[in-house]
C-alpha cells in the first residue's frame, strides 16, 4: 500500500533528548524556530533555520530539540512512504534557497485535501529532486530484520491489546521462535512494543492537540497515569511538559509554590 506524503507542523516547549528513537517513516526536516540535533551513530547533525535534513526511518537516532528564546521549538515535517529518500549523505543538509522554497510548496499541497494525490506527490517529488543535487539522503539499505517486520504489525494498531503469541501467529512463527529471534537482535516482544507506543505518543504529542488521555488511549493505555509513569521513564519529561505545561504532581517548583502559598495565606 502506497502511503500518502504528509506535514507534520512540530512542536515542543522544553529542550529535550530523546534516545534510540526509531521513526515508523522517513521523514524531511525544515526547522522553523530553534534548533534541532540529531546523532547518526555517533556524529551530530545540528540543524537550524534555513536548511532542510532527512531522518531516515528504521534506525535509532538520537534526537535534541532546543526551544528558541522565543520558549518554542517549531519545526516542519515533510513524511513520506518508505524507501522513498534519495540515497546520499544523512549527514548533509541542503541550505539552497530553492530547495527551501519546494519544500514549502510541498507542505502547502500536502496540506491542502482538495488537491489530488498525483499533484501532491509531484511536489514532494521536487523536494526530493532538490536533496539529490545537493547529496542528501539515506545510507546504504539495510536488510529489515524481525523487529522491523513486527514494528510494521504493530504500528497498524497500536492501540490493540496486542500479545507476543497473536503477533507470532500474524507473522507465521511459533512465539518461541518470536522471542528467540527478537532477542538475537537485541530487543524482546514488550520492550519492542512499549518502545513503538512511546515514540507514536511523542509525535502525536508534538504534532497534534489532542488531550493527554486520547494520546494515551490512541497508544494502548486506557490508565492516563500509567502512560505518564511509561512516558517519563522512556524521555525524561512527562507528556504534558512537551506542550508547555509543567506537570505539577510531586515537582521541585510545585513544592515551592505550595510552600509560599502556605506562608502567604
Amino acid at each position: 500500500m502506497t502511503l500518502a506524503p504528509t506535514h507534520l507542523l512540530v512542536r515542543q516547549a522544553v529542550q529535550a533528548t530523546f534516545r534510540a528513537l526509531v521513526a515508523e517513516r522517513p521523514a524531511v526536516v525544515r526547522v522553523r524556530q530553534g534548533e534541532k540535533r540529531v546523532s547518526h551513530g555517533g556524529s551530530w547533525l545540528a540543524i537550524g533555520p534555513g536548511s532542510l535534513a532527512v531522518l531516515p526511518s528504521g534506525e535509532p537516532l538520537t534526537i535534541e530539540n532546543q526551544p528558541a528564546l522565543s520558549g518554542l521549538y517549531v519545526a516542519s515535517a515533510l513524511v513520506l512512504g518508505p524507501e522513498t529518500l534519495p540515497p546520499g549523505d544523512p549527514s548533509r543538509l541542503a541550505k539552497d534557497d530553492r530547495a527551501l522554497a519546494a519544500f514549502d510548496r510541498a507542505t502547502a499541497a500536502c496540506e491542502d485535501p482538495l488537491l489530488p494525490l498525483a499533484l501532491r506527490e509531484h511536489a514532494v517529488a521536487g523536494v526530493l529532486l532538490w536533496l539529490a543535487q545537493e547529496g542528501v539522503g539515506v545510507g546504504p539499505a539495510r536488510s529489515a530484520g524481525l523487529a522491523a517486520r513486527l514494528r510494521t504489525l504493530l504500528a497498524e494498531d497500536l492501540a490493540a491489546p496486542w500479545t507476543a503469541p497473536e503477533a507470532a501467529r500474524a507473522l507465521a512463527l511459533s512465539e518461541a521462535t518470536l522471542r528467540r529471534r527478537l532477542a538475537r537482535e537485541g530487543t524482546s516482544f514488550s520492550d519492542l512494543l512499549a518502545d513503538l507506543r512511546m515514540s507514536r505518543a511523542l509525535g502525536l504529542l508534538q504534532a497534534t492537540s489532542q488531550p493527554v488521555n486520547r494520546v494515551a488511549l490512541e497508544v494502548g493505555y486506557d490508565c492516563p497515569s500509567r502512560f505518564a509513569v511509561r512516558f517519563r521513564a522512556r524521555f525524561g519529561i512527562t507528556p504534558s511538559m512537551v506542550r508547555g505545561r509543567v506537570d505539577r504532581i510531586g515537582t521541585n517548583l510545585d513544592r515551592r509554590r505550595t510552600a509560599k502559598d502556605h506562608s502567604e495565606g
